[in-house]
């Protein structure tokens, strides 16, 4: 599938001109602000998100052409290519269906059917077969037929080494089978819920006491409303304080799965097949399809989780500035007390001093202070931080016996701490000690939060949920982007 065909599929509403313009640019170091902005000639105007909507869906066409590639080449080496199966992977259009298609070919480790097939128990393996199906009547009892294969330098020294060894091969035969795979994605996908349960290990008044006997469907934990539940109870389960099972109907699933194995269950092998089918789909397939759901529900939690937090991000850097102001920034502190920072209206550093509000005669000397700069200062930005609230309410109160209009505000102070301690405020406040810098900061935040939050890291400054549970590479980029 060449990528103006996938493109059309993934997103019918860009044009195919557009697109490749978008691809052109790109190719020549345009950034996706650039594109947007300044080409709007060249792609038709298509706005920032779908430059990137385009660019995105050009590296996936370009991992699904590698792994396209790779799989035909390694299933023609094994020579079983066949037109049709060839057909069917050009077809495929994600990776998830790809490699849904290679697992029956792919170089598997020793496995115990293989084992078993190296001890010569293939054959006993297509005798129970065959008698299950139907095109072999032979009516010799197990325990006689397991006897005719024992195999001691194998390790096959009993019948019951043998049937188990022949259990193992029709196991996989039965774990391969396509359809049934499919079957049981389409049952766990479409009608499955995700189980959460409580461990030995679940603590006392543990944050996860909502999910201790918890069940919610696979696809409404698949919408954005929904998947910050799904991110809550794996991170209890990679805790240890919770266990999380993907369930269906699994007694239709395992009548499936038993026909399958068995046409003719008035056979004496029928009762041995029926083992087998049920190991299959307990041990085998089951496992399987709630791994790739769990792939599935981790990929979707975390694109809506980095959707939120971009936008949380884009909202706070876009917040209105207050302008060319001067500012009185307050890094809150109860023990330690509060650092004080004067910034004059173009950002400048022009003082500093730190201030306990809980000391006696606080208020009198605040208004001491405060009565010098109140014809000055046209603001007081306060962090949202510990004893922030305290602070708010002290210098408003303050401010108002001084009748002042001057307005008290709170400002997210969240990732201020982390600014101070940079390089880039060491450089521009060698001198200052890094709480100080965390006041200068919050007032800037308050004139500029464009100016000032850029020279943050967008992960350190706080506004999305489970940012350390999401894929860190996905969230980077789209941070960046937003950023950018």
């Amino acid at each position: 599938m060449n990528f103006e065909t996938y493109l059309t599929k993934v997103l019918p509403g860009i044009p195919q001109r557009s697109a490749q313009a978008v691809l052109e640019l790109h190719k020549e170091g345009a950034t996706i602000p650039f594109i947007a902005r300044y080409r709007k000639e060249k792609t038709g105007n298509l706005d920032e998100v779908q430059v990137r909507e385009v660019l995105e869906a050009f590296e996936e066409h370009q991992e699904i052409t590698k792994r396209k590639a790779f799989v035909l080449s390694e299933i023609e080496k094994q020579g079983q290519l066949s037109q049709d199966l060839q057909e069917r992977i050009n077809a495929a259009n994600d990776l998830a269906e790809i490699d849904e298609i290679y697992r029956p070919f792919k170089k598997k480790k020793k496995t115990k059917a293989t084992v078993a097939r190296e001890a010569g128990l293939e054959p006993l393996a297509n005798w129970l077969w065959d008698i299950g199906h139907g095109t072999l009547s032979d009516t010799t009892p197990l325990e006689i037929k397991g006897k005719e294969f024992l195999n001691q330098p194998a390790g096959i020294v009993t019948y019951e080494h043998a049937l188990k060894g022949a259990q193992d091969i029709i196991v996989e035969k039965i774990s391969n089978n396509p359809d049934l795979r499919l079957l049981t994605r389409k049952e766990l996908f479409d009608n499955g819920k995700v189980i959460s349960k409580k461990t030995k290990e679940f603590k006392a008044h543990s944050k996860y006491e909502m999910y201790a006997d918890f069940s919610e469907k696979v696809q409404s934990l698949r919408t954005q409303k929904a998947s910050h539940r799904y991110l809550a109870m794996r991170r209890g389960w990679q805790e240890g304080e919770l266990t999380l099972t993907i369930e269906g109907d699994m007694q239709a699933l395992e009548g499936h799965f038993i026909r399958y194995a068995c046409t003719n269950p008035q056979s004496h092998v029928a009762e041995f097949l029926e083992k087998c089918a049920k190991t299959a789909l307990s041990a085998h397939v089951h496992p399987s399809i709630s791994n790739e759901i769990h792939r599935l529900l981790k990929d979707e939690a975390d694109r809506h989780a980095i959707t939120v937090f971009s936008e949380n991000v884009k909202r706070l850097l876009l917040a209105s500035p207050f302008g060319a102001k001067c500012v009185l920034g307050v890094d809150p502190g109860l023990k330690t007390g509060c650092k004080l920072a004067l910034i004059g209206s173009s950002g400048e550093y022009l003082s500093h001093t730190i201030f306990n509000i809980l000391d006696n005669g606080a208020e009198e000397r605040a208004k001491d202070l405060l009565k010098e700069l109140v014809g000055r200062i046209e603001a007081v930005a306060v962090g949202n931080g510990t004893g922030g609230r305290e602070a708010f309410a002290f210098f408003r109160k303050v401010l108002a016996a001084l009748d002042s209009k001057v307005p008290v505000l709170f400002v997210n102070e969240a990732g201020a701490s982390v600014y101070s301690a940079s390089e880039v405020a060491r450089e521009e406040f060698p001198e200052l000690d890094l709480t100080v810098r965390g006041a200068i900061s919050i007032a800037r935040r308050l004139q500029d939060p464009l100016a000032e939050l850029v020279k943050v890291d967008p992960k350190s400054i706080g506004v999305g949920q489970y940012q350390h549970d999401v894929n860190q590479t996905a969230l980077k980029k789209s941070l960046d982007f937003v950023v950018e």
